[in-house]
């Protein structure tokens, strides 16, 4: 059940990346149309800018300890792999 929970919070996490990215570029496009500007190319790169700064420390992090614990998955599934393989030898 673990298991399933971490893969579907590692998913969430992609899809609020992803809404953080768009929702700063619809920022930039509308502080641009604010100050008279429209709809530029460079409210839009500023604000997807700005969106992927705060989705990478966001999403970034805790991205980071999901991948911590995919590699403690494998980690263990190796080691008891080699446990199995060396009460197998023993007998």
């Amino acid at each position: 059940m673990n298991r399933v929970l971490s893969d579907t919070l590692g998913i969430l996490n992609m899809v609020l990346a992803l809404l953080i990215i768009v929702t700063g570029m619809a920022v930039g496009i509308n502080r641009f149309n604010e100050v008279g500007h429209g709809a530029s190319v460079g409210g839009i790169l500023i604000g997807l800018f700005f969106g992927f700064v705060a989705a990478a420390a966001v999403c970034g992090t805790l991205a980071t300890l999901l991948l911590i614990e995919n590699h403690l998955r494998n980690i263990r599934a190796i080691t008891e792999d080699l446990h199995a393989r060396a009460i197998r030898a023993r007998k």
